[in-house]
């Protein structure tokens, strides 16, 4: 059975005019499919979009060009004001820093009843107290913290009040945007595993963006692989790590390090050469093509489209 469509990206793209009349490239030409219920990881170097997609998606920036459609909806700028108030309760952001993202004069109760109070969803100040305490010991918090600020809070206490504010809407969706990179390793795997418990118990659909290789593996049903902009490969989460086919994600999985040190020390990994093009007025010509050790006199002429080489399986390489 075909799953079923929740967000559907066609040919999206977001640039920022820089400069004197130069354009960054953020997103560039993407087009993916995220399905209900599911995990789909975002991975690749710093700057190279992700989050931009990311805020893209739920219309936090509005799209240069392309198409977001979401269950159905087209989320751009011919929303009618209620649709958009709709859609931000439908689709929420957990945001990377815990330190930048809450409001530092506000008491951890109003953070997270901000949108309880927008979409009034509580018929009380009663009911909307209890439905915030209820969220935050959901995210393992407790009752007394609610009457505090989040200056008195750790990294991964902030990080769980990011969570319970965007569950507080009871969105369907939620762009998770690096939201254990600032974190100790120590907490890092107890947010996630926190996530993936709210997925299971309310069906939530997570876009997971991050760096960290092998907690996408963990958490993510897919993964696509991003560069300079561009989504250059996307599939299964285990045919991606057993069967890469892009050269960077090859380069981007050899990085990762093996925790036997005889294994670490007879592996081969692959190290790119050249260096990464300015992403300010970028040519036609494959992105990677500069550092690719598969390169061929063709590949300048053009970006490569993503095509699929086995069912579930797309890369974007002319020489793939």
């Amino acid at each position: 059975m075909k799953p079923e469509v929740l967000l559907d990206v066609k040919n999206l793209k977001k640039y920022f005019t820089v400069g004197q009349n130069q354009t960054l490239k953020a997103v560039d030409d993407v087009t993916l499919q995220i399905y209900k219920g599911e995990t789909l990881g975002l991975v690749g170097e710093s700057g190279c979009g992700k989050s931009t997609f990311g805020r893209t998606i739920i219309h936090l920036y509005e799209p240069t060009a392309g198409e977001v459609n979401f269950d159905g909806i087209r989320v751009d700028h011919s929303l009618s004001g209620k649709q958009a108030h709709d859609l931000t309760r439908r689709m929420q952001m957990i945001f990377q820093d815990p330190y930048a993202s809450l409001n530092p004069r506000r008491k951890i109760l109003d953070i997270v009843a901000e949108g309880i109070d927008s979409h009034h969803l509580a018929k009380s100040r009663a009911e909307r107290n209890d439905m915030v305490l209820n969220l935050l010991e959901t995210v393992g918090l407790q009752a007394e913290h609610a009457d505090r600020f989040p200056h008195e809070f750790s990294g991964g206490q902030r990080q769980r009040v990011g969570i319970a504010r965007a569950l507080a809407v009871n969105p369907e969706f939620i762009v998770c945007d690096e939201p254990i990179s600032a974190l100790d390793v120590s907490i890092q795997a107890q947010v996630v595993n926190l996530l993936e418990k709210l997925q299971d118990e309310r069906g939530l659909t997570y876009l997971f963006i991050a760096h960290d290789l092998s907690m996408v593996r963990h958490i993510s049903d897919r993964i696509g692989v991003m560069y300079l902009g561009s989504l250059v490969e996307l599939a299964e989460t285990e045919e991606l790590f057993n069967n890469p086919i892009h050269p960077y994600t090859k380069a981007l999985l050899s990085a990762i390090p093996v925790p036997d040190p005889t294994i670490e020390k007879e592996r081969k990994r692959i190290v790119l050469e050249g260096t990464l093009p300015n992403p300010i007025g970028l040519g036609e010509e494959c992105k990677f093509c500069s550092r690719c050790p598969q390169k061929k006199d063709g590949c300048k002429n053009a970006q490569p489209k993503l095509r699929e080489v086995s069912p579930g399986h797309f890369v974007a390489c002319s020489e793939c």
